[in-house]
């Protein structure tokens, strides 16, 4: 893995129709707005980039472990 590819939001093709589903009633909704689907979104990619940052100290880990 090249360095910083790990910082790339890769969300499933499920999980972004299903975001964007969300964002979209969100959005329609006049009690909530496009002020809770923009939070919303900005969520679901945060999570998605804390698990993918996880994920790669993870790796580093395990490389420092076999030297």
């Amino acid at each position: 893995m090249n360095f910083g590819e790990w910082m790339a939001i890769e969300l499933p093709t499920e999980q972004e129709f299903e975001l964007e589903a969300n964002c979209r009633k969100l959005h329609n909704n006049p009690a909530a707005g496009p002020l809770a689907a923009a939070l919303l979104r900005q969520t679901a990619y945060q999570q998605q980039l804390l698990q993918q940052a996880v994920n790669e100290i993870a790796r580093l880990e395990l490389l420092l472990m076999q030297t």
